[in-house]
């Protein structure tokens, strides 16, 4: 088969990601404290590891294939809540979370009291203080107070204090799902972060640049099918001809 075959393949294949990508990324451009996702591509050669001593020509033998995602941890901008239960995250930190399946960290700042006066995620999660264990307030004791290195307080007193974690590779965490990632081998980075109580940290999702990026990338998806279509009735047409000829 025509090896041009296989890079318009190729091309689709990755096209056809990235638009998955950028069109998640469209979807939650509203979505509080969301990071976006960028694809990544590794090139390879088919003819370097066969051992059958192949040109190794990139125009023949070249392809991509998915190497990963990897998240874009921009500073989102604030909007002003009001709420004493909001916190917005600038910097380079993340909010600690407990989960069943283990901690779990996040820029959510949407926060709210539990029954037991537990500092908890919307899902119920509990929010992690520095000594590893969950923040309790009084729902009887006044307004809560965050102060912007994470102090939690009512009338002066001191409750505990958040516990912000940052990683030196942030854009390689594990998403998980419900705007929450897997901190799990990362190696920590000194927290250059602030809170800022009653604001929460919008999307950093790009709406007018990722429509941009999802027609550019519809039109490359668009000529690479054409490629392929063209290579393949070429192919097919051979075959016919070849065949009729040795007949």
């Amino acid at each position: 088969m025509d090896p041009g075959y296989y890079v318009a393949a190729g091309s689709l294949q990755a096209r056809s990601f990235q638009l998955e990508v950028v069109s998640n990324n469209l979807a939650n451009a509203a979505t509080v404290g969301y990071k976006p996702d960028q694809a990544f591509f590794a090139v390879f050669n088919k003819a370097a590891g066969s051992g059958r001593k192949l040109p190794l020509s990139g125009y023949l033998n070249d392809g991509v294939v998915f190497a990963e995602t990897g998240v874009i941890t921009e500073q989102g901008s604030l909007k002003a809540t009001g709420r004493q239960l909001d916190v917005a995250v600038e910097g380079n930190a993340f909010l600690t979370v407990q989960t069943p399946a283990g901690v779990r960290v996040t820029r959510d700042g949407r926060l709210q009291m539990g029954a037991n006066g537990q500092l908890q995620a919307m899902d119920g999660s509990p929010l992690l203080g520095k000594n590893g264990q969950p923040i309790t307030v009084d729902s009887k004791n006044g307004n809560i107070s965050i102060a912007p290195d994470g102090s939690v307080s009512q009338k002066d007193q001191v409750l505990g204090q958040l516990d912000l974690k940052a990683y030196e590779k942030a854009g390689s965490l594990k998403r998980t799902g419900a705007l929450r990632f897997d901190p799990t081998g990362a190696t920590e980075a000194p927290v250059q972060a602030t809170v800022t109580q009653g604001h929460l940290e919008q999307s950093g999702v790009d709406s007018a640049g990722a429509m941009i990026e999802m027609i550019r990338l519809n039109r490359l998806f668009e000529a690479s099918l054409k490629v392929a279509s063209t290579l393949s009735n070429d192919l097919d047409a051979r075959s016919i001809n070849d065949v009729a000829i040795s007949r």
